[in-house]
């Protein structure tokens, strides 16, 4: 029971990953007077993206993990490093395992998600991860000493970055996936099976279509069964998904969903005082309106920032998830935003496609390189709903732009009409800007308004 002397909080975050940092930060920005405190396990938090990186040695294994204990007590910021426990809304507090009670006028849920571990034999052998923490990778990196063969569950961002990193390094590295190619829950077929093409010319042995049946050995890994027949493996990685961490909410009666803990559109739960962002939650698709969830730590800060604004009197609606992602094989970026064509015809979107290959420099120029673009457009409206890039270099910031034209429902037709700089190191010829020219192919094969 706590007492009276319980410490309050105008605002207590639960989590220090990207929404729970990007929430305390821009809500102390807004709001100089309010006391703030941060509870959290880890001591430290960490860019999850850089993770694989630190296997393959691209950069060093504690660049991933931020020192900001003393960011944060330089902004007024309370660290509280300890496991929440419970929270009760009634009562406006939170317990944890060993500091206590705390007491909260705002509270923001941004407890993350877990890696999912398959129901499959073997799953819990040692020399069998998931990429989570900082731990993980340390653990990771002890194996890779003495290890031949590596095996990762998964053909997702995560699974291929890890998959190069042992491959950098000397480790054979195989990748299992169900589906017929890697990349199938972000990208379209056409360019999932551009990058098989590429992991395969690496040197990555990819069994696409394939199950992972059995994580097979005794005192330790020794491989992973698939169908007839075992890939040997001295490490395993799993890398299949993740989900959200909702049980805390789930148990003080937060309403919570199919997808994780349902906030509207001002990221408030149902329980008064209480918020949510990041990877535990469920909002919608931006250009569907279906329920889902955008895991992605890009769409969790500005989750958390909505929430940090409304919470400090502002008003800021979160307009849905629109899934800007990008990553990089070996010589060629994917990127994408949006629906992509397999995921249209899915929602029953009937789309038209406009398509262009372009290139970074202009023609007879050095060091250029292709780039390809694929704008998908709704048939009916002629707005873009998607779009995909893939190319040797600067495949973000294309992203970024096609993330604002989905956002601002920009049709074809204004695609079409975009002006755009151009020169010799840094663009294709004046007449052929490839996101132009691909809005102007969807324009062909629409016809006129």
């Amino acid at each position: 029971m706590a007492s009276d002397k319980t410490p309050k909080y105008d605002l207590l975050v639960i989590g220090g990953g990207p929404a729970g940092m990007a929430g305390a930060r821009f809500a102390r920005r807004r709001d100089k007077t309010m006391s703030i405190a941060m509870i959290r396990a880890q001591e430290h938090s960490i860019t999850p993206c850089s993770m694989p990186y630190a296997l393959s040695g691209t950069i060093r294994v504690d660049d991933f993990r931020k020192s900001d204990e003393k960011m944060l007590a330089d902004v007024g910021i309370d660290l509280v490093v300890d496991e929440a426990s419970a929270i009760d809304t009634a009562a406006h507090r939170v317990v944890t395992g060993k500091s206590g009670d705390f007491g909260y006028g705002n509270l923001l849920v941004a407890t993350g998600a877990e890696p999912i571990v398959p129901p499959i034999p073997g799953a819990k052998l040692p020399g069998v991860f998931t990429v989570r923490n900082y731990e993980d990778i340390i653990a990771i990196r002890k194996e890779m000493g003495t290890a031949q063969n590596a095996v990762i569950v998964g053909g997702g961002y995560i699974g291929l970055e890890v998959a190069m990193a042992f491959q950098q390094v000397g480790i054979e590295a195989h990748v299992i996936e169900m589906l017929p190619f890697c990349l199938g829950n972000v990208c379209s077929e056409r360019i999932a099976r551009h990058a098989l093409d590429e992991l395969t010319a690496g040197g990555i042995d990819v069994h696409a279509g394939e199950m992972a049946q059995a994580i097979v050995g005794d005192s330790h890994v020794t491989g992973v069964q698939i169908n007839d027949h075992v890939v040997p493996a001295d490490i395993v990685v799993l890398a299949i998904g993740v989900r959200g961490q909702t049980s805390l909410a789930r148990d003080a009666g937060i309403e919570v969903g199919k997808f994780g803990i349902r906030v509207t559109d001002r990221m408030a739960t149902s329980a008064e005082g209480v918020w949510a962002a990041g990877d535990c939650v469920q909002h919608r698709s931006f250009i569907t309106g279906e329920p889902g969830v955008g895991r992605l730590a890009t769409t969790a800060v500005v989750q958390a920032k909505t929430a940090a604004i409304n919470m400090t009197g502002g008003d800021r609606l979160f307009p849905g998830y629109v899934l800007a992602s990008v990553t990089r094989l070996f010589e060629n970026s994917y990127g994408a935003t949006g629906l992509n064509r397999d995921q249209a015809a899915k929602a029953g979107i009937e789309f038209i496609e406009g398509e262009c290959e372009g290139s970074t420099v202009y023609a007879g120029y050095p060091n250029g390189g292709t780039v390809n673009y694929s704008l998908l457009f709704d048939g009916e409206t002629r707005v873009l709903i998607g779009a995909e890039c893939t190319g040797d270099e600067e495949v973000a910031a294309r992203i970024d732009m096609l993330t604002m034209a989905v956002m601002q429902q920009m049709t074809m037709d204004q695609v079409a009409c975009l002006q755009y700089p151009a020169h010799p190191l840094h663009t294709d010829i004046p007449g052929h800007p490839p996101i132009v020219t691909a809005a102007e192919d969807a324009m062909r094969k629409a016809g006129p308004l």
